[in-house]
């Protein structure tokens, strides 16, 4: 037997999990460089409304400064340095750094520095917030971080998207969220999702609606690039995911006045490797975001929502929505926390990757490398 005829690709090598100097190049060449998914546009239904957030090293606002704009900013006060806003949520008409109470316009614009004289101290115009890039897709709300100017997320996410417009993605709410702290590596968690291999062994719950073979053919073939759409497969008959496959909540937007909606309904999207994944079924939409702590840490935040007009105890109860990621994100910490134990090894090397089985693994991180080898 020739052993030569055998060739199997594998994942990096141990030196990409454990180095935090390779973490450090990873939040600019990585994480800068891509969209990353904080929010949908229910966080901000009027003007005035905000949400604060901490990623890739970095603390946002996200603002509803005018009743036709959602902008985003570096919760960083232009004079000192100290975070102009320090609540999760809120409502304001500005904001007022607690430091020396430079206020700044929900446009980020500088709207009074005490004890300066504007035109003669000091130029007000010049000293507004730094705006981050901020794009919205299906409702979803994205920024860019990085200095160079962002692709249009319209361009990125140019998909067909006429299956999602009827169920009107923009008219939702949210109705769970949790945040998880893992000890493992980001790209550990990365490959993870990127399979299921493991999936009928370990997460009994998604796979009572989830089609693990179509799920590689879906995998192997679309997850491919930065950015990428797709739903989650369904066996036939099965209306959405949950632990009976029936529905959780009134079906979203034009398929809420249907007599029998349509069983495996949905779509979705993704951008890889940095890992934002949005889901929508017939009866609910899920957030899934990667967000890196440090070389050994890792944050997994999964959202919920359903129809803006569900009515809880009527339409939807929050526990049942959220039942199958919940118990498959606990199972999935377990797994990550537990193989990154063993890639700290120092005899550790990877293994062969299933080509199946395992195919968006390979063509994702070819991604990151091409991403990391880039200036």
């Amino acid at each position: 037997m020739n052993v030569h005829a055998f060739r199997h690709d594998t994942g990096l090598t141990r030196e990409h999990y454990v180095d935090p100097a390779i973490y450090a190049l990873e939040l600019e060449r990585v994480f800068r460089r891509q969209w990353l998914c904080v929010g949908h546009v229910s966080d901000v239904p009027g003007v005035g409304n905000y949400f604060s957030d901490h990623l890739v090293g970095e603390r946002i606002i996200v603002v509803r400064s005018s009743e036709s704009r959602i902008q985003a900013f570096l919760n960083v006060c232009r004079h000192r340095g100290h975070h102009v806003c320090s609540e999760a949520r809120g409502r304001a008409k500005v904001f007022t750094c607690p430091y020396h109470q430079w206020t700044y316009n929900l446009d980020g614009s500088l709207k009074r520095a005490p004890g300066f004289a504007d035109g003669e101290d000091i130029d007000l115009k010049s000293w507004g917030l730094h705006e981050v890039e901020l794009g919205i897709w299906n409702g979803f709300i994205f920024v860019w971080l990085g200095k160079r100017k962002a692709k249009p997320i319209a361009e990125c996410f140019a998909f067909d998207n006429a299956g999602l417009a009827k169920l009107e993605p923009e008219h939702m709410k949210e109705v769970g969220r949790e945040r998880y702290r893992i000890a493992s590596n980001w790209k550990v968690l990365l490959e993870n999702y990127l399979e299921c291999y493991h999936c009928h062994g370990s997460h009994p719950e998604l796979c009572v609606t989830m089609d693990v073979e179509a799920t590689y053919k879906n995998t192997d073939e679309d997850w491919k690039g930065e950015y990428f759409a797709g739903p989650v497969q369904l066996y036939p008959g099965k209306v959405t995911a949950s632990m009976t496959g029936a529905l959780v909540s009134k079906p979203l937007g034009e398929l809420a006045g249907l007599p029998d909606p349509p069983a495996g309904y949905g779509g979705g999207a993704g951008v890889l490797p940095s890992l934002s994944r949005i889901i929508f079924h017939v009866d609910h939409a899920v957030m899934h975001v990667l967000r890196p702590i440090d070389v050994a840490h890792v944050g997994w935040e999964t959202r919920w929502y359903v129809s803006a007009d569900a009515v809880e105890g009527v339409d939807y109860k929050p526990e049942t929505v959220t039942e199958v990621w919940r118990l498959t994100n606990a199972e999935d910490i377990a797994l990550c926390e537990s193989t990154y134990r063993g890639v700290c090894s120092e005899r550790f090397v990877p293994g062969p990757l299933h080509p199946r089985r395992e195919g968006a693994v390979r063509p994702t991180l070819d991604t990151y490398l091409a991403l990391m080898a880039t200036p």
